[in-house]
């Protein structure tokens, strides 16, 4: 796809209903800012009948799926988290320690 919205987005996961009418699908921005989000849901539902297309003809389908997009928070808060633990333990590594608690050499 050329569509520069959906440049960076990562399809995290995908959850199909028993009768294969609707795909759930879940997607992430791995390279740019959380604030395009919008724009990528945007370009994402744009290109739906040809992800539809193409889904139904990968796998051999007769009726292609409906394709509802969510943003993946999981991965988001994920990063979150990690930020505030690193932000953590630069805060207790003394400036110019090693970061042993102990002050020893290690032995």
């Amino acid at each position: 796809m050329r569509d520069p919205r959906v440049a960076h987005v990562t399809v995290t996961r995908v959850r199909v209903n028993d009768d294969l009418r609707l795909a759930r699908v879940w997607f992430t921005l791995l390279e740019v800012g959380e604030g395009d989000r919008g724009a990528a849901q945007k370009g994402l539902e744009s290109a739906m009948p040809y992800l539809r297309r193409t889904v139904a003809g990968d796998l051999g389908l007769r009726h292609a799926p409906e394709l509802a997009f969510a943003y993946d928070e999981g991965l988001a808060s994920a990063r979150r988290i990690d930020s505030l633990l690193k932000g953590l333990r630069t805060a207790e590594t003394p400036p110019g320690g090693d970061g042993d608690p102990e002050g020893g050499a290690g032995g």
